[in-house]
């Protein structure tokens, strides 16, 4: 089977990998030129020039659609809609499925206890974002597949500044600073492997004429079951030579407080009630019925911490248990 991923981040560079070790074939769309690799073909450009996207697309069997935009939702509104309406146009013409990773932002109403197929329930403007997007995607003659996953972790999200969990938690433990929970320490918060949604993307790609029977399809990517940051720091912190410093806890109205002044203070006050509740991705048809089983949430740690070690070589670490 042969991928275009578009975009070359923390998921888009998951699948790739993924895509390249089961013996498919991918091409990259991405903005900026990048080094050769060996069975990547690699297309630079941007995609909503037609001829870059008609290039790249040729031979494709399936879209993976992994790019996105800073973590602004007046740029979101801005940016996103056109970016996809082009994707989806570009798919309808060469009649094949777009896959897009999806957040749980446009369903943080029910974010305590989400189950596939959710109305969505926003609660701020970058929901209302998300939710536009599921509803131009539904719209769209194009067959599309939408993988909801919760936060991210794994080692492509390790140096990247886009995952909370990781830049917050696991890379402070690993450089032997002072973690910082933004968040309720102990409420359950769902995590999603990121290999787990590359594999399920892939998954759902080969499968898409069952899976979206109807043309558009909503699912939820495997993850383990949920637990708290501070369980997070503890066993992060079992990992390392040293245990972690105590936890810096910022309050919710801190949050709020700050958010005329700060972009991302704004932005995770709109997202508070996925950090300062629980937050539950619940499993869906692509494990109970696909049967894609999630990475246990112990190795997913394991895998993160180290790729976390790496960028930190100072702090010693102990070996990683299996």
């Amino acid at each position: 089977m042969h991928h275009l991923v578009i975009g070359e981040g923390q998921i888009g560079r998951a699948v790739i990998d993924r895509a390249l070790t089961g013996g498919d074939t991918v091409t990259v769309l991405r903005r900026t030129p990048a080094r050769p690799e060996p069975g990547l073909r690699r297309v630079t450009g941007d995609l909503l020039a037609p001829d870059v996207l008609e290039q790249a697309i040729a031979g494709a069997d399936a879209i993976h659609a992994c790019f996105h935009a800073p973590y602004d939702a007046r740029i979101w509104a801005r940016e996103l809609p056109p970016r996809e309406l082009a994707v989806l146009e570009a798919a309808a013409a060469a009649d094949v499925p777009v896959l897009f990773p999806e957040s749980m932002y446009a369903f943080q109403g029910g974010a305590s206890d989400l189950a596939e197929g959710a109305t969505p329930s926003p609660r701020d403007a970058k929901g209302e974002v998300r939710e536009a997007l599921l509803a131009q995607r539904g719209a769209h003659p194009a067959r599309t597949l939408s993988l909801i996953a919760a936060d991210l972790w794994g080692p492509t999200t390790v140096g990247t500044g886009a995952a909370v969990v990781t830049t917050m938690l696991i890379e402070r433990i690993a450089a032997g600073e002072r973690p910082i929970v933004v968040g309720d320490p102990a409420a359950p918060h769902s995590l999603t492997f990121v290999p787990d949604l590359a594999e399920a993307m892939l998954h759902a790609a080969r499968r898409a004429g069952s899976l979206a029977p109807e043309g558009d399809a909503v699912l939820h990517a495997p993850s383990a079951p949920a637990r708290s940051q501070a369980e997070l720091i503890a066993a992060a912190g079992s990992l390392r030579a040293r245990q972690p410093r105590r936890p810096l806890v910022v309050p919710q109205i801190a949050v709020r407080a700050l958010s005329p002044l700060s972009t991302l203070a704004r932005e995770l006050h709109g997202i508070a009630g996925l950090w300062y509740r629980p937050c539950v991705l619940r499993p869906g048809r692509l494990s109970s019925v696909e049967g894609l089983e999630p990475t246990s949430w112990q190795k997913a740690l394991e895998a993160t911490v180290r790729a976390a070690a790496a960028r930190a070589p100072s702090a010693e670490a102990r070996p990683v248990t299996a």
